[in-house]
């Protein structure tokens, strides 16, 4: 049964599509083209079991070194760590990209946004947020957590509770990702002890974006009698999952979106991310300069 060795667990709206674009053109990586399986996240897929989750992601494995998961919200959900380390064992190696909290939390109002599921403004979102994600399902929570998917001092500490911190390759978004991308991806190599091979690492991908067409998105959100019978013309999940993919993709276009101004970063850092930015600096031993707006 062919099952991941290594996982980018998130930090979600931070780099990780850009990453697995990169690692995929690697001759000795395997990543599903489907990106993110879910399956150590949510319940439902999760009950699957880990012999679905090897045959519907991974059953193409040749002979590659390195077998991935790229789901980013693996690092926000609280069950995750312990199901992975009884799943896959100890030896699991994890890389995690961490952004500025307050542009990861705007990147995801804006996707949400983008995609009709959210109407309030982004300070009164950020506001209500507490109020709102407890009184939702897990994938709802996902769609409106911009404060508590930041809040990686106490996600990531979760993790150490579980594997050793050897384990883990932890890339600060701005200093490593964007500013040294060479460098970076060569510690990736080194990390997952790949041999170095000439790929393209200069990618940007999941920029910000508009629905080209608002009837498609809404007809594509839409339940009723079309979803049972593409289940029952396309019976392979992850066949309606990559398709429903390119659907997606075809349907964006590109946006400059409006830049929160410095004030209002400096004023949301503040609020909701500084005291957490500080103990995860302490348990890192790392200074992620975030404090400069």
């Amino acid at each position: 049964m062919n099952l991941p060795n290594f996982m980018c667990i998130g930090a979600a709206k931070s780099g990780t599509t850009s990453l697995y674009d990169i690692l995929i053109q690697h001759s000795q990586v395997f990543i599903p083209s489907f990106k993110e399986p879910h399956f150590f996240d949510i319940p439902n897929v999760y009950k699957n079991g880990l012999s679905w989750y090897s045959n519907i992601y991974f059953k193409n494995v040749k002979s590659e070194k390195c077998i991935g998961d790229f789901s980013p919200t693996y690092l926000f959900e609280a069950k995750a760590a312990k199901r992975i380390l009884n799943d896959l064992g100890n030896k699991v190696k994890f890389i995690v990209i961490l952004r500025n909290p307050v542009d990861r939390a705007y990147s995801h109002y804006l996707h949400s946004k983008r995609d009709a599921h959210e109407t309030l403004p982004f300070q009164e979102a950020l506001s209500k947020e507490k109020n709102r994600i407890n009184q939702l399902d897990y994938l709802s929570r996902i769609r409106f957590s911009y404060v508590e998917q930041g809040l990686y001092y106490k996600m990531i500490k979760q993790y150490f509770d579980f594997f050793s911190k050897e384990n883990f390759l932890i890339i600060n978004f701005e200093s490593d990702f964007l500013k040294n991308r060479v460098e970076t991806i060569d510690k990736i190599y080194k990390f997952l002890d790949l041999e170095k091979e000439d790929i393209e690492v200069f990618l940007k991908s999941n920029q910000a974006s508009e629905a080209k067409y608002i009837w498609l998105k809404q007809f594509m959100k839409k339940t009723g009698w079309w979803r049972k019978a593409i289940k029952q013309m396309i019976p392979s999940l992850k066949t309606r999952q990559i398709l429903k993919n390119k659907i997606q993709r075809f349907n964006l276009r590109q946006i400059t979106p409006p830049v929160l101004d410095s004030s209002e970063k400096e004023f949301i850092y503040k609020k909701y991310f500084q005291d957490d930015v500080y103990k995860l600096e302490n348990l890192l031993n790392k200074k992620m300069n975030w404090d400069i707006i």
